[in-house]
């Protein structure tokens, strides 16, 4: 398992385990979820880990089937009894490890096409460690001989402390249905409103964000630190999971919105459509920031 070190900052990486991360660390404090001793067998590990891809597409597909240039698309539902295919195949297939270094990594996933994405296709993601910042690029190809949807993001488990606080700006919010599947689009409510900085709570969160500035602040009280996020052109969407009782959040920085395979408008809402030979690639970065007042 690669282990990334430059200065003060530590990022651990499992390519067996989905290419999740198994930590990231400043100055030995944990900035994501551990993963807490061997990963777990597939599908399953990447679940308990620090964070993973979503590849090629984000969150849920209703029933796990969706309409694609006048043709039905039917997929495995890769998530135990859950109704909906979630997240992607990257997250539950191992991938390899290309040119690590002591501050950079390149995984690679090469997927044939079969029950859980029909298209041929090659993913993969860049990692570079800089002295206080983490730097993330990934990609996907269209590898197949017809034209491909696509969708990108990160799931990452934010760790918990008492007192964080989180700020961004959104446009607006998808409420769910009781399906978990965003129905109506409206201003963020008051209580899931982060225009201003504040403290996280509990909101009961696990809807997804449109029109977000790209740019979130996560701030750790305790630590003394703030872990400034910048996400690339085409991460137009944020997902924010704040699962109660729990020590993580997830807040993903998304390329679509969930679900959207199934709305009428998909490319509105995000999906990309990749003709054979075509890439999508997208990036992100997290800077750290001490903080000394």
């Amino acid at each position: 398992m690669p282990l990334l070190r430059h200065g003060d900052l530590e990022a651990g990486l499992a390519p067996a385990c989905g290419g999740a991360f198994t930590h990231l660390r400043w100055k030995g404090q944990e900035l994501l979820r551990p993963l807490l001793g061997e990963p777990e067998p597939l599908p399953e590990g990447p679940r308990h880990s620090g964070g993973y891809v979503l590849a090629p597409y984000s969150n849920r597909i209703a029933e796990a089937t969706f309409p694609w240039q006048g043709e039905g698309v039917s997929l495995r539902r890769n998530f135990g009894d859950h109704p909906h295919s979630l997240h992607g195949f990257a997250w539950q297939r191992p991938w390899a490890c290309r040119n690590a270094g002591q501050h950079h990594a390149t995984l690679v996933l090469n997927h044939p096409g079969d029950e859980d994405w029909p298209w041929r296709c090659l993913v993969y993601q860049e990692v570079r460690l800089g002295p206080a910042a983490l730097s993330l690029s990934l990609g996907l190809v269209n590898r197949d001989i017809r034209a491909m949807p696509a969708g990108l993001g990160w799931h990452p488990y934010f760790h918990r402390t008492p007192e964080v606080r989180l700020g961004f700006a959104a446009e607006a919010l998808w409420l769910n249905d009781n399906r978990q599947l965003p129905q109506h689009r409206v201003s963020p409510p008051e209580a899931w409103d982060f225009r201003r900085t504040r403290r996280l709570g509990w909101p009961g969160l696990d809807h997804c964000y449109a029109g977000w500035s790209r740019r979130a602040l996560i701030h750790w009280p305790e630590y003394r630190l703030r872990l400034h996020l910048a996400a690339g052109e085409g991460l137009d969407h944020l997902v924010l999971f704040t699962p109660e009782g729990r020590d993580f959040f997830a807040l993903e920085p998304v390329s679509h919105a969930n679900a959207a395979l199934n709305m009428v408008e998909s490319r509105a809402q995000g999906i990309r459509s990749l003709a054979p030979g075509e890439s999508l690639t997208c990036h992100l970065q997290l800077t750290l920031e001490e903080d000394h007042g």
